[in-house]
């Protein structure tokens, strides 16, 4: 018996439910020829294609500069910097 609250958080649109499981699958499948086998590595160059070069960028230099101003933030709170220096 399916609960309607419960089944409110957990339902995915068919097309997601799909596209999940054929990923699930090529990596099984890639998994089982070559227990090496990394899926995300393998098919990361080819996002860029699909997600589009000027978005894949802009997401990518987005995350970079956060990660700069996250360590900056750090350091600048008094922290002992990884010199084993602080700020003055």
């Amino acid at each position: 018996e399916e609960d309607p609250e419960v089944m409110e958080y957990f339902t995915l649109p068919a097309e997601y439910a799909f596209v999940a499981r054929a990923i699930s699958q090529m990596d099984g499948v890639g998994k089982g020829l070559d227990p090496s086998f990394d899926f995300i590595s393998a098919s990361a160059p080819h996002l860029v294609e699909v997600k589009g070069a000027e978005k894949y960028l802009t997401d990518e230099a987005r995350k970079f500069a956060l990660g700069w101003e996250k360590r900056a933030e750090e350091w600048q709170g008094g922290g002992v910097g990884r010199f084993g220096v602080g700020p003055k």
